[in-house]
């Protein structure tokens, strides 16, 4: 599968950017280079929402997952995005739905209000048995600690309790805590109900967007919040597969407010 970057064009007499070819094959060792140079961050803390959606902004596709959005280019560049990182932030709901697994280069960091991750596929994979205990992190209110640690026994995850309101933990207080544990390059896979949180709370600096080639109805959207607002984004990057998929790099267009 080629991939290329169609977004930002050099100018006539420079030569790329970042002195790399435009199209590369997508799949190919030399490719996670490629990829790891185009997705590089700026220095210093941030917080991405890296997320695929259909091109009508459902999050899931015919299998009632995004597994099915999703294709190896896709995943690669889910990598890549992932190794860039200190911490994937995902919601319960994702991980009881999509059967989430540990990542093999980032700790994840799990947010859930009720303590419950029945159901979940946390434990690390054997060869990274000896660091289990920072792999995985399950941030909850102190009043879900129990229900937590009670659905999570044997998968060696530390548990976190954050300090709620009403039951609920704010995107601030979890930014926060990771910050304090050393893991400020944060990715957020979503779910669409996190991610929102995120957005409305104005801390996201950049959106990760895959847009897979597909129309699917009656799906959940890509974000959801019960709390208005709106943030300018500026386009940084953009690269298409020769499937038709597409992957868009938006970044603030003003400084993040904390």
């Amino acid at each position: 599968m080629t991939l290329t970057r169609v977004f930002p064009e050099p100018e006539p007499e420079q030569a790329d950017a970042a002195d790399l070819p435009r199209t590369v094959d997508g799949l190919d060792q030399a490719s996670r280079d490629w990829l790891l140079r185009r997705y590089a961050p700026k220095p210093g803390p941030y917080l991405r929402v890296n997320m695929i959606a259909s091109m009508n902004g459902s999050v899931t596709g015919a299998d009632n997952t995004s597994d099915s959005l999703s294709s190896r280019l896709d995943r690669r560049i889910l990598g890549v995005i992932r190794q860039l990182a200190d911490v994937v932030l995902i919601g319960a709901g994702s991980v009881r739905t999509e059967g989430y697994v540990v990542p093999a280069r980032a700790t994840l960091a799990v947010v859930t209000a009720s303590g419950d991750l029945s159901g979940h596929r946390l434990e690390p994979p054997a060869v990274q048995a000896v660091d289990r205990t920072s792999r995985v992190l399950v941030l909850c209110p102190r009043t879900a600690v129990a229900r937590a640690e009670d659905t999570t026994a044997g998968s060696g995850a530390v548990i976190v309790a954050l300090d709620d309101d009403n039951g609920q933990i704010t995107p601030a207080t979890v930014v926060a805590a990771l910050s304090r544990l050393s893991l400020t390059r944060i990715v957020c896979e979503g779910g669409p109900v996190l991610a929102g949180q995120f957005f409305a709370a104005d801390l996201v600096d950049e959106l990760c967007l895959s847009t897979s080639p597909q129309i699917v109805l009656g799906a959940r959207g890509l974000l959801e919040s019960a709390q208005p607002g709106a943030t300018g984004f500026s386009l940084r990057q953009l690269l298409l597969d020769d499937q038709g998929a597409v992957f868009a790099r938006w970044e603030r267009s003003r400084p993040a407010s904390s």
